[in-house]
């Protein structure tokens, strides 16, 4: 019998992460996987002294963020989906950017400079320079962050410059506003390559379309132009397997960003289609 690891946060302990779990460990037993969960925290060890076990497993399955323990993984020469390098990329929506130019179209975007939590922004002409290009209102987002929670809509200089003074000396970007886009999107999930499944979500009373800040969804059947854009980007991040979210653009669909662990649970209650399933017959097609 094939051995996986499923390596998860030792900290998310919440129904919203534990259920996805399960659909992956369901979805290994159906094909004759064993699928154990190990947490980051149990790879607090020195370099050289992985936990008893790990090494031995034909794959893990990396469901978190912390590309620290992922490279250490793939450094004992384990295969790990997804690597390291597209968890990072993911994880930082400047990262992102940088990756999505000329690859895929995006909203018009603005990096912050960086600053340090004694110095912070004292200056704060950059905010006037990227209204300037992007327009009110504005977009801004750390950086870092997940279910639309560090994102806000700035109509004025100073909204943005509050929403700034709460970031801190986090890393952020600014973006366009897309108009057309407020309050919906749409989730593609995307494996080895291929569209599996995509929602439509959609929120009356918020800029953002998440599920965890109030929005609905529903079915949705992708154009063909929003199809290549979700692929091409799921390619440009190196993706064994992600979620992308595609914005309605006025000159056709945007890319908001690219999930490397997306939680599927909304999509499968939507579209009925187990992304945990496609997920694992993947890897097993490739150990």
């Amino acid at each position: 019998m094939k051995r996986g690891l499923l390596a998860v946060n030792a900290f998310l302990n919440t129904e919203k992460f534990l259920s996805v779990y399960r659909f992956l460990q369901q979805a290994a037993e159906r094909r004759g996987i064993a699928l154990d969960i190990v947490r980051t925290d149990e790879f607090c060890t020195p370099f050289d002294e992985l936990p008893h076990g790990v090494v031995d497993a034909d794959f893990v399955i990396f469901w978190d963020k912390d590309v620290h323990a992922a490279r250490r993984l793939e450094r004992a020469g384990m295969k790990v989906f997804n690597s390291a390098r597209t968890i990072e990329i993911c994880d930082s929506k400047i990262l992102t950017a940088m990756c999505l130019d000329g690859k895929a179209e995006m909203p018009t975007t603005v990096f912050a400079p960086k600053t340090f939590d004694t110095v912070g922004y004292s200056d704060r002409r950059f905010v006037e320079r990227a209204a300037q290009a992007l327009g009110l209102p504005m977009v801004v987002k750390e950086a870092c962050g997940s279910f639309g929670w560090e994102v806000w809509l700035a109509r004025s200089l100073e909204e943005a410059n509050a929403v700034i003074d709460k970031i801190g000396a986090r890393e952020f970007l600014m973006q366009k506003f897309v108009a057309e886009s407020a309050g919906q999107d749409v989730r593609v999930n995307i494996v080895g390559g291929k569209v599996v499944s995509a929602m439509y979500r959609y929120n009356d009373r918020d800029f953002r379309s998440n599920i965890t800040l109030g929005g609905k969804m529903k079915p949705y059947e992708l154009s063909d132009e929003q199809r290549r854009a979700a692929l091409a980007a799921s390619e440009a991040v190196g993706a064994d397997f992600c979620g992308v979210d595609l914005l309605f653009g006025g000159a056709g669909p945007l890319v908001c960003e690219v999930n490397s662990n997306p939680n599927f649970k909304s999509s499968l209650d939507c579209t009925g289609v187990n992304m945990a399933d496609k997920i694992v017959e993947y890897i097993e097609e490739r150990i």
